[in-house]
């Protein structure tokens, strides 16, 4: 057995050695062997996080704020942050500012980066004529909000990406004008990625960003990233059951207005071209 060992040990220093002088002469490296082989772990000497996992504290109690301004104590709807009766909250504030308050409610060490998309994206696909008019255009070009629209939509990027380029979620959020309770939402629809991108011409940038639904991943480990990455900030996937708590049967139905993304996405290859200055330049607080 010992024999056994040390020649496991001897191709593992063969193979890292071999592996380091490759990255370190590609890629203008300077990695030493005897770090990676130093971090190396026995997964015989490994024990499970008992008592780190113990002292996870999972959120269940609901953030809103009762009339006389004391916190709420009431448990939490499951995947939200709110209970039954402040649930009507959800969906009222821009994503942004959502997100700031429970950060802070939550004493959060990291506030999620939010970037808003607007929502002429979703109308300007019926304003194209025919299909070769739709594919020649990098459309949009840029963020707009149309007012009359109560819907919004927002990139809410990983934690690990500060800036507006990277991987995170596409929120669609609905905010009702007729006052109704519970009729506003929030809905986390697709997996998105968002790199620069350049044109035929090098002048022209674009926010180019590539997405999948939520629903095609979850086989994929990249869909538990994202379930526990949501349940943070009490951001709810199910569409299924945001309609159920919904109750719109407008065009805003949450199904609805699923299917529209779906299709509008599913005609441009899933992929969608911003103008970069007005991507990055755009900010929630103005909106």
């Amino acid at each position: 057995m010992e024999n056994l060992t040390n020649y496991y040990n001897e191709v593992i220093d063969i193979v890292c050695s071999k592996a380091v002088e490759v990255f370190n002469s590609n890629y203008n490296l300077n990695i030493n062997k005897d770090n990676i082989l130093n971090n190396l772990v026995n997964e015989n000497d490994t024990q499970p996080p008992t008592k780190e996992m113990t002292k996870l504290n999972l959120n269940d109690t609901c953030i809103g704020v009762k009339r006389n301004k004391t916190n709420c104590t009431n448990k939490i709807i499951p995947g939200h942050m709110y209970c039954s009766i402040h649930i009507r909250l959800e969906g009222k504030l821009p994503l942004n500012k959502y997100i700031e308050n429970v950060a802070n409610t939550l004493k959060y060490e990291h506030k999620a980066n939010v970037v808003s998309l607007g929502n002429q994206w979703m109308n300007k696909h019926n304003d194209q004529k025919t299909k070769d008019e739709e594919n020649s255009l990098r459309w949009p070009i840029s963020i707009k909000i149309k007012n009359n629209s109560p819907l919004r939509s927002y990139i809410l990027f990983f934690n690990e990406f500060t800036s507006y380029l990277g991987a995170g979620i596409l929120v669609i959020q609905y905010c009702s004008n007729d006052g109704k309770k519970q009729s506003n939402y929030f809905m986390a629809t697709h997996y998105v990625e968002v790199n620069k991108y350049s044109g035929r011409l090098r002048s022209d940038l674009y926010a180019k960003m590539t997405l999948k639904s939520i629903t095609s991943l979850q086989e994929k480990p990249i869909f538990n990233k994202m379930k526990q990455f949501l349940s943070e900030y009490g951001i709810p996937y199910d569409i299924n059951d945001i309609n159920k708590r919904n109750g719109d049967i407008s065009e805003y139905n949450p199904v609805v207005v699923y299917n529209k993304i779906n299709k509008i996405l599913n005609d441009h290859y899933n992929i969608l071209y911003f103008n970069y200055d007005a991507y990055i330049n755009s900010n929630v607080d103005n909106n």
